[in-house]
């Protein structure tokens, strides 16, 4: 099943502006650690909503293998807009996590715990509650996308999971979870800064980084985000820029990629101003698929043996 996860960091909506006013915290540093839960809880596909500093944002995460879905006008828009920007960047996934970005102290556990609550429930929302508080991230079926994104209320993303649920006879879960980070917000009244460095220093974890080899490396992450934002977009160009790289160095990508296997994993179809149509080949959908996999079965097997070699059982 495939997992996705917004991020909105696009501008006042979402709280991204307030990092500003805390003294000792760098807000891509926050932005990473982000990222770095979703992926750990299993979120294979990740995109930020940039708008405001949105080069600076897009070039400090550079190498962390998110999408970056620019919204220009994040000055006129709302929590709702970056949403539906993200949902339907990512409706190919089963679920997609939805947080703003200055609500970034949640755990892991508490990601797997809201995953596991959908799959046994079939829940079409999840949203995590801590001392009766509903909080961030929201768990969303992908069959939302198309509800949500029609919502002309003006109760925000809450009003259109309302009334979509409800037009589907159905309602979300409001799951209890031991995690005060999902409610805790990038501001002074909330302690974040403290909180946040007590976070820094709560747990250690290994990070493995999966390359596959020939005669040189050919396929690893950056390759990986490459070839799903192909496939989302159908375009190389477009692919490149959401995946925070040059369009010269995408085709590299790709072309080395094609020697060491033999085979081609992008067709193309060139001309226009985007260069041309572009879609994975059936080998390079299965490269993508396998790669997943072992990545997935690699870092498991770590993270085990780091438990039993540091003592952590």
């Amino acid at each position: 099943m495939r997992i996705g996860a917004v991020i909105a960091a696009a501008g006042v909506p979402g709280g991204f502006r307030a990092y500003e006013k805390l003294e000792h915290t760098d807000r891509n540093a926050m932005l990473a650690r982000m990222i770095e839960t979703f992926r750990r809880a299993g979120a294979g596909d990740i995109a930020v909503v940039t708008g405001y500093r949105a080069e600076e944002t897009e070039r400090g995460l550079a190498r962390l293998g998110a999408a970056f879905l620019r919204y220009e006008d994040y000055g006129h828009a709302q929590m709702l807009d970056f949403a539906v920007a993200g949902l339907e960047y990512l409706k190919k996934c089963s679920y997609i996590f939805f947080c703003p970005a200055d609500v970034p102290l949640f755990a892991d556990a508490t990601l797997r715990q809201m995953l596991d609550c959908a799959m046994e429930k079939d829940a079409p929302v999840v949203i995590p509650v801590f001392g009766k508080r509903r909080g961030h991230p929201v768990l969303i079926r992908s069959d939302l996308t198309g509800p949500v994104a029609a919502y002309r209320g003006g109760d925000g993303l809450k009003g259109a999971l309302d009334e979509a649920l409800d037009r589907m006879g159905e309602a979300p879960v409001l799951l209890p979870v031991d995690d005060a980070g999902v409610l805790v917000r990038a501001r002074r009244e909330d302690r974040f800064e403290e909180l946040a460095a007590k976070e820094k220093q709560a747990e250690i974890y290994p990070k493995v980084k999966v390359r596959l080899t020939r005669n040189v490396p050919f396929f690893g992450p950056g390759m990986m985000v490459l070839l799903k934002q192909i496939e989302a977009l159908g375009s190389v160009r477009e692919a490149c820029e959401k995946a925070g790289m040059s369009y010269s160095k995408g085709w590299s990508l790709i072309r080395t990629a094609e020697q060491e296997l033999g085979q081609p994993v992008v067709e193309r179809s060139p001309g226009g101003k985007n260069g041309g149509r572009a879609q994975v080949t059936p080998a390079g959908y299965e490269l993508m698929e396998r790669y997943e996999r072992l990545e997935r079965e690699v870092q498991e097997f770590a993270q085990e043996r780091y438990r039993r070699i540091f003592g952590k059982e």
